[in-house]
């Protein structure tokens, strides 16, 4: 199910179900694209659909947690970003993904790593940012969750700060890591806006934003909207 927003944030979100859900189980997970503040062409997620998300999670009577994996630097890089007092505000827990305990899931035959405290939050909303910057692949929602595994997992031998391993085979990593997030703890909501960057169209923040119940439906819904080519993992998902 995806829902333009035509009227607000949040009367969307009571379109697609979310609501109801937070004011029965009582805590939300907020997975972001946040492992370092934005710069000139790396958008990171829209600062002010995150502050109206968590305002969201808030109004409905739960509990709020953001997660990334940002090498420990998760909380710093909210602070730099100006949200340090909104978290305040809202008593948002702040969950740096690569400093948690994981569990090993194997899909296609490749082993990931899927921090556990994913699953203590019953409703589970990504809110990434949208791009297809040069010489990079397309990254929205399905992408989103590469910032969710350990990255000290996914080294290959000496340590970096990037994740080597899942650059193998990049679109079968990305597409399986998807695939172990949905099995291992599903992400529900979906909200794309915002800043954005797309080769050859540069930065721009999206006219629309988007809500939705499937991370993979509306990143075919995104590609169409801004005109850019499925990458092989989308085509993976879709099992073409």
């Amino acid at each position: 199910m995806i829902v333009s927003v035509q009227e607000s944030l949040h009367t969307s979100l009571d379109k697609i179900g979310m609501g109801v859900e937070l004011r029965e189980a009582g805590s939300a997970l907020i997975k972001v694209n946040l492992a370092s503040p934005a710069e000139p062409g790396q958008p990171r997620t829209d600062l002010r659909l995150l502050a109206d998300v968590i305002q969201y999670v808030s109004q409905n009577g739960a509990h709020c947690a953001i997660a990334e994996g940002a090498n420990g630097f998760l909380r710093q890089n909210i602070d730099n970003v100006g949200l340090g007092e909104l978290v305040e505000e809202h008593d948002v827990a702040i969950l740096d993904l690569d400093l948690e305990e994981f569990d090993c899931v194997t899909v296609d035959d490749e082993k990931h790593y899927l921090p556990k405290c994913l699953k203590d939050y019953p409703v589970r909303v990504g809110v990434p940012s949208t791009s297809k910057r040069p010489g990079m692949i397309f990254s929205n929602n399905v992408k989103l969750f590469v910032g969710a595994v350990p990255r000290h997992m996914y080294q290959l031998g000496e340590q970096t700060t990037w994740r080597p391993r899942v650059h193998i085979d990049l679109h079968k990593s990305v597409a399986n890591i998807y695939r172990a997030i949905m099995m291992y703890a599903p992400f529900r909501y979906f909200v794309n806006g915002g800043n954005t960057m797309i080769e050859g169209q540069g930065e721009f923040n999206l006219c629309d934003t988007f809500v939705g119940t499937d991370g993979l439906e509306l990143d075919c819904h995104m590609l169409l909207q801004l005109g850019v080519e499925r990458p092989e993992y989308i085509k993976r998902l879709l099992g073409g």
